[in-house]
């Protein structure tokens, strides 16, 4: 997207196999749809590439993309959000892209590895993972007791995290709590270290899931 030689090791990869049914409600009760996103952003005089499982509004063009469906979403400065939407699995259109590759092969036409030719590089950096600044989803498990709502804010605070919004969910369990949030912007790294520290809490029970959030 943006003419970067970027290496697969550098781009934050993450996949879907910590999403609950838990969080699923919770997107859909606060405006959400969780979709698995690539994302390529340019911010500054760098770029971020991601790719995860990501809070979308449900409003957004890209959250009604379903089942065997793929899209790619383009947003412009003057343009504004723009979409290519089609079939990205199942039998025809699998095959149509493998047969159109071996064309291309067949022809000499085949393209560059990451779809730009040399020499239209743009200059432009890969971002560092840990400078990516977004929203966030947290969802854990608590002791259910007095004080483990304010602990929980203060450590968040330690790191310049402020809350957006906040659910408890009830459990089997009549001593354990599910916190459920969403924050304000702020940066990876420090996310990375909050959650480091929050799972360090005796009152916090197993490790915590979190998403990011797009809007």
């Amino acid at each position: 997207a943006y003419g970067i030689d970027a290496k697969p090791e550098d781009i934050l990869i993450e996949g879907i196999e910590k999403i609950t049914q838990t969080d699923v409600a919770f997107a859909k009760e606060f405006g959400y749809a969780i979709k698995l996103l690539g994302i390529a952003k340019k911010v500054g005089e760098g770029v971020e590439l991601r790719v995860h499982a990501t809070l979308i509004p449900e409003t957004s063009m890209i959250a009604k993309v379903d089942g065997v469906m793929n899209a790619v979403t383009v947003v412009g400065d003057r343009v504004g959000e723009t979409m290519y939407y089609g079939p990205g699995a199942g039998g025809d259109a699998t095959a149509s892209a493998v047969i159109a590759d071996i064309v291309d092969i067949v022809r000499g036409n085949q393209g560059p590895m990451l779809g730009y030719k040399k020499g239209l590089e743009s200059g432009l950096k890969l971002l560092p993972k840990e400078q990516i600044v977004t929203q966030y989803y947290l969802r854990m498990d608590v002791s259910d007791k007095a004080g483990v709502l304010a602990t929980i804010t203060s450590t968040l605070g330690e790191f310049g995290i402020s809350i957006d919004s906040m659910l408890q969910e009830p459990t089997k369990d009549a001593d354990r709590a599910t916190l459920l949030f969403t924050t304000h912007k702020t940066q990876e790294s420090k996310m990375q270290e909050a959650i480091k520290a929050l799972e360090g809490l005796d009152v916090v029970e197993g490790s915590i899931a979190m998403m990011r959030i797009e809007k």
